[in-house]
């Protein structure tokens, strides 16, 4: 079971829960959560973390923090978590301890007075006699001193509680748990004053005014002078330091580092190529910059998980990057009008999204999707009155004529435009491939601050791996690949790489048993495809999903030579970053590429494998024949020269240190020429 989505609210990541999720989670997990500790927050506690740092690292520490106050699940509910609850301390004990009793799970109690203790365990032996009580031990009056705690460690680890209630005063039982992480082999939770309210000694609301958030004015009545002061002079501080925090998403910042907005229509842990850049760009830009993420809840195969479809916007924080994460409408890839709507949304909502952001002084944005995804990046900058920085994956309009997606003359203006005035709003034009240059110059007499850098994958995850490896045997005998000579296709099955006349091109090698054609993903012309080869039954042509990242590396090696494919025209309008796998694999290309593109200059500066033109079909089954019979020790020397030439030129590290400077410049307008 999944850790609830946080809301940071003046700093401290805030669950956004209920009470029945929190309980299911606590009692599933509960052997995974030894030394951890929950805390639960409300308007006085928040008001203390946002002036007091330490505080405040240590309510994000915790496992969980727990919104205790109605205001905090107010200020969710505006940021649109339509399901936020409050949950208070005593709610919380009664819950769990109903859902423990009559099991293995047991429970200390530390905190309070010995009256406190003895009339709650009076209380509890009635009401839950199944419940298992470890022990019980106060905490009150004189300083306890270090022998005493180390005591109260040892008779609490000896007890053998799963978890441990703390009720010691605010701020202070958040610093003993926290300072006892490493030395507590429970879950503790810091409940306060919570006990007193299951002893019968203290009253609480009924039950009708705190299912409607109104327990505060049963307070108030009881104890009308302390209470109003604190509800005038704390409450007010919290909704005055909070406001901002209702629409935004407010984090605490040191002034060393600037602020960097990232839009990304897909994003970890979506398995679009664009999505993986990204995410691995955010994480290494993180060091210089306080990156925030605007992208979509994972939705690249179109469908959405479980656990993204319950409120509208999702705040997570992902090695170290803040992503705010929008709810958008689930799609088929084969129908258009359903792609265009879900584009829109993410469009639309993501502008709306960039008012929740506090100040960027930089933001970066995609091609992706094409021509809207530049204008977003306008949109943000014109909203954050920041710096834009706008990188080119793919020209668009250029790409959609090179495949003839559509001759409609008007449409394509308007795209043109569209995109050309993004490109004359950005503070720098970055592109992933020197041919690309050559398109930029035919768009502009006058060229817009610019520079390449080229994409990149993880050499350190993809490496080359023995035959016998076990996972890449396993991956083999999976899907039928054993003791063949393994062609490989891996990445998006999309309009631009003229896949079915390949697939017509493999027809010819029906009969070579020994050679069998893998693709690997998924995209819109993969429904066509599979309809061609089971109408030419093309037993030698095997269709296999796309492989998580984790299991990338596996899948690479499982191939013996890689198609690296662009479809004629692609040329100076995008660059396959399949490339950049197949060569940290160590496995040689079999490229169908223009020449002079990025592509085809990179395997023909390296040496890792050989290239033909898209379209000349003769010279593409030749070079498949010429493959299929080259002897193995020439496709192992092409695959190494192709991860040497990787690991010198074309690294993650080498890259992400480019895009730093070039972002960095924009300050002064200074171009960095890659």
């Amino acid at each position: 079971m999944k850790k609830p989505f946080t809301s940071r609210i003046l700093g401290v990541n805030t669950a956004v829960t209920n009470m029945q999720e929190t309980v299911n989670l606590i009692v599933s997990q509960i052997n995974n959560l030894e030394g951890k500790f929950i805390s639960l927050s409300n308007v006085y506690t928040m008001v203390m973390s946002d002036k007091d740092e330490e505080y405040r690292n240590i309510q994000n520490a915790a496992f969980l923090t727990l919104p205790e106050g109605n205001l905090l699940t107010m200020i969710q509910r505006l940021r649109g978590y339509r399901g936020a609850e409050q949950i208070t301390g005593p709610d919380l004990m009664e819950a769990l301890w109903k859902s423990t009793e009559n099991t293995d799970i047991s429970h200390y109690f530390y905190g309070g007075s010995q009256e406190t203790m003895e009339a709650l365990k009076k209380n509890l032996l009635l009401k839950y006699p199944g419940m298992k009580i470890a022990g019980m031990e106060e905490a009150s009056g004189s300083q306890i001193t270090q022998e005493d705690d180390r005591r109260t460690v040892k008779r609490i680890n000896e007890s053998g509680a799963a978890v441990v209630w703390v009720g010691l005063d605010v701020l202070k039982q958040e610093k003993w748990m926290y300072e006892h992480q490493d030395s507590i082999h429970s879950l503790m939770l810091g409940v306060g004053a919570g006990m007193n309210y299951h002893t019968g000694i203290v009253g609480r609301a009924s039950g009708w005014l705190r299912n409607h958030d109104q327990g505060w004015l049963y307070r108030l009545m009881q104890n009308p002078k302390e209470s109003w002061t604190r509800y005038a002079k704390v409450n007010a501080k919290f909704l005055l330091r909070s406001v901002k925090d209702a629409f935004a998403w407010k984090k605490h910042v040191h002034s060393d580092r600037k602020n960097l907005l990232i839009y990304a229509h897909y994003y970890y842990p979506d398995v679009a190529s664009t999505g993986q850049i990204l995410t691995e760009l955010a994480e290494g830009l993180n060091d210089t910059f306080h990156t925030t993420v605007i992208c979509t809840v994972p939705s690249y195969t179109g469908k959405i998980p479980q656990h993204y479809r319950k409120h509208k916007y999702y705040f997570e924080n992902i090695g170290g990057v803040d992503v705010l994460r929008i709810r958008i409408p689930e799609f088929r890839k084969n129908f258009a009008l359903s792609r265009i709507f879900n584009i829109l949304s993410y469009f639309f909502s993501a502008i709306l999204a960039t008012f929740r952001v506090e100040h960027q002084d930089y933001v970066f944005t995609i091609s992706q999707p094409p021509m809207l995804g530049g204008m977003l990046g306008v949109i943000g900058k014109r909203i954050k009155k920041a710096k834009l920085i706008y990188n080119i994956q793919d020209f668009n309009p250029e790409q959609i004529q090179a495949v003839k997606f559509t001759h409609n003359k008007l449409l394509l203006e308007a795209m043109m435009m569209l995109d050309k005035y993004s490109c004359t709003q950005a503070d720098r034009v970055i592109v992933v491939g020197r041919d690309m240059i050559g398109t930029l110059k035919k768009r502009f007499d006058t060229l817009p601050p610019y520079a390449y850098i080229n994409n990149w994958i993880d050499e350190k995850e993809i490496i080359p791996l023995s035959p016998d490896n076990e996972q890449v045997m396993r991956f083999k005998q999976q899907y039928g690949l054993q003791d063949k000579l393994v062609i490989m296709y891996s990445g998006n099955i999309g309009l631009y790489y003229d896949l079915l006349n390949i697939m017509k091109i493999i027809e010819g090698f029906r009969d070579q048993e020994e050679v069998v054609f893998a693709f690997i993903g998924e995209g819109s012309m993969l429904e066509e495809l599979q309809v061609y080869r089971e109408k030419k039954q093309l037993f030698n042509v095997v269709f296999i999903p796309y492989q998580d990242k984790d299991k990338l590396v596996y899948s690479l090696n499982a191939g013996d030579i890689h198609f690296v494919v662009n479809a004629k025209g692609i040329k100076g309008v995008s660059v396959p970053s399949k490339l950049y796998g197949v060569m940290a694999a160590g496995k040689p290309v079999l490229g169908i590429l223009e020449e002079g593109s990025e592509a085809r200059l990179i395997v023909e500066e390296s040496g890792c494998g050989i290239s033909v033109e898209p379209g000349d079909y003769e010279a593409i089954e030749a070079l498949i024949r010429t493959f299929v019979t080259m002897k193995q020790d020439c496709l192992t020397e092409m695959g190494d020269k192709g991860r040497d030439y990787l690991v010198r030129h074309l690294t993650k590290d080498v890259s992400i240190s480019k895009y730093r400077d070039e972002i960095l410049s924009c300050i002064t307008n200074k171009t960095l020429r890659q």
